[in-house]
């Protein structure tokens, strides 16, 4: 009776011939990188507290098999922007998740996302009154400015004269040393940024006319 070996058909038998030139030789394992996907990186959001009506600037980075696409969601609903760099104008103050999605050529996908809260813009505020006591020369001339503004907002006023002062506050007084016409001008900036300005000229007499 002959000797038969049993082998499983799922085995594979393995002869693995060496040249008697190799014996010897150093073999090392090479790992070959296969990269199987994308990477996206939302780089830039400006500004960083946006308010309604400004422009919101985006720039994006990415990874993957080239040519890769950029495509944004601002996340109000409105139409995809495509590019590396992108732009929009939100309508409505709230809070919007930013969403990239970067797209390479082998077809994968990668996304970021960053969440945006938009304020709503301030109001303008209203011209400002500029009143000037008599003025004469060597005594306090009073400056007082009035600005209309749509609620209790917080305002600064800085002052500049042609003569080359300068004062502070809603109320200010200046001595001019000699005679003539000048300029006084005040720069109101409330608490959001927004800033009016109100210029008047006005005459300061010699103290003997």
């Amino acid at each position: 009776m002959r000797y038969t070996p049993s082998f499983s058909r799922r085995c594979v038998l393995l002869i693995a011939m060496i040249s008697p030139a190799l014996m010897g030789s150093e073999f090392r394992c090479a790992a070959v990188s296969n990269p199987s996907g994308a990477t996206a990186r939302i780089d830039r959001l400006e500004p960083i507290e946006p308010r309604v009506g400004d422009i919101v600037q985006a720039t994006a980075s990415g990874s993957g098999t080239p040519p890769l696409q950029f495509a944004w969601d601002f996340g109000d609903g409105g139409t995809l922007v495509y590019g590396g760099q992108a732009a929009h104008v939100y309508t409505a103050p709230g809070s919007y998740r930013v969403t990239l999605t970067v797209y390479d050529a082998s077809g994968h996908t990668a996304r970021d996302a960053e969440q945006v809260t938009v304020s709503a813009r301030v109001p303008p505020l209203m011209p400002t009154l500029v009143m000037v006591s008599d003025a004469i020369a060597n005594q306090p001339v009073e400056f007082l400015a009035l600005t209309f503004a749509v609620d209790d907002r917080a305002l600064s006023y800085d002052w500049t004269f042609s003569d080359g002062q300068a004062a502070i506050g809603s109320q200010a007084a200046v001595i001019f040393p000699t005679a003539g016409v000048y300029r006084a001008s005040v720069v109101v900036t409330d608490d959001a940024g927004e800033t009016a300005v109100a210029e008047v000229v006005f005459e300061v007499a010699d103290p003997g006319s």
